[in-house]
């Protein structure tokens, strides 16, 4: 427990900026919190979250069972897939049941977003109201619950549920996607297949840019949507950069590396001018055989360009980040605990944590 305490607290030092000395000591609700989790490492196959004290050091662990650990103001919140229920885990170590998303009888299937500025939050109820014929209802709420409202509903279709992915800028329009229910367990990486735009004002919805499309990977930041397209000779992927407010894509030819049929996870930087996603070369997916090699690519959104950062990587990947003013990315993996930062200059591989970085817990007042 020591050693791993102490490497995820090298971490998040690295992560705070250097400034002047305050001695004034806070409230412990008002503490910045970095939140990481170690994997099936608890009793019964339990999760192992670590809340880290950003001020003091503090480090507060709490075992859960649960899936899409997602940063909210006042805590984490998280499937549990013991007790199928949403719950919501805080730095005291306290955990609940989530007290307005609610997975009740006769739902299949719940997903949520929150907005980047952690003010808003949304979530989609899909019930099966015949053999596979999908009903997905879409409620948006301020963070703390309070404006609830339903936003859409969806169907009934056959297999197909409305997934949300991300809000706009400004919080005024919800990004969803027609998603094919159940196809992503066959894929290492989140895919889309029809993306669309709620308005939350006006309740309108229309397709986005170019859709429907493959079922491939995309990715939302700075009033663009950022898509991945294999492209004709199915040996790599364009990359297809809309405005979300329509228009002509700007394309950027693939690169074709043979057999890397798998990409995703696409992050775009905070400025918009670049994104990166992983890029997978899979043998015997899902078997105790399976052999895996992943690379970065970084595409240059005002050069449109894109290249290879690194040799490959023998997992799947998540980019959590960017980091040191866009110049790396943190990531991690489901398959292995730990928390990486990757060089995009040279592609130096740096291991950062023992555990997994999740995000980090603002004012929590």
């Amino acid at each position: 427990m020591t050693y791993r305490i102490i490497a995820v607290l090298l971490f998040f030092l690295c992560l705070v900026p250097v400034a002047a000395q305050d001695t004034t000591q806070p409230s412990f609700n008002n503490h910045t919190w970095d939140v990481f989790i170690e994997r099936d490492t608890g009793e019964n196959s339990a999760d192992t979250l670590l809340f880290i004290d950003v001020l003091t050091g503090e480090t507060i662990s709490v075992e859960t069972h649960g899936e899409r650990y997602t940063p909210v103001l006042r805590g984490v919140i998280y499937f549990d897939w013991r007790e199928n229920q949403v719950k919501l885990v805080t730095p005291e170590g306290v955990i609940q049941n989530h007290p307005f998303i609610i997975f009740s009888f006769g739902i299949r299937r719940i997903d949520w977003v929150v907005s980047d500025d952690r003010k808003s939050i949304a979530w989609t109820l899909t019930r099966e109201v015949e053999s596979n014929t999908l009903v997905t209802t879409t409620f948006l709420a301020d963070i703390d619950g309070s404006n609830i409202r339903e936003m859409l509903i969806d169907g009934p279709r056959e297999s197909v549920r409305a997934l949300p992915i991300a809000f706009s800028v400004d919080n005024s329009t919800l990004y969803m996607d027609s998603h094919p229910d159940g196809l992503s367990q066959f894929s290492p990486y989140t895919q889309y297949a029809g993306l669309f735009s709620l308005d939350l004002n006006s309740g309108d919805i229309n397709p986005l840019p170019g859709e429907p499309s493959c079922f491939c990977g995309a990715g939302f930041g700075s009033g663009m949507l950022v898509r991945l397209l294999l492209n004709s000779n199915l040996d790599g992927f364009d990359v297809n950069v809309y405005s979300v407010d329509g228009g002509e894509p700007r394309t950027i030819a693939a690169i074709t590396r043979r057999d890397y049929t798998q990409a995703g996870d696409v992050l775009l930087s905070d400025d918009g001018a670049f994104a990166v996603y992983a890029l997978s070369q899979v043998r015997g997916f899902g078997t105790a055989e399976q052999i895996v090699r992943t690379v970065f690519i970084q595409v240059d959104l005002l050069t449109l360009e894109q290249e290879i950062i690194n040799n490959p990587i023998t997992t799947f990947v998540h980019s959590v980040a960017w980091t040191e003013d866009n110049t790396a990315i943190l990531f991690t993996s489901e398959q292995q605990n730990g928390t990486w930062k990757i060089n995009l200059a040279d592609g130096q591989l740096v291991k950062v944590a023992n555990a997994s970085y999740i995000g980090r817990l603002h004012n929590l007042d």
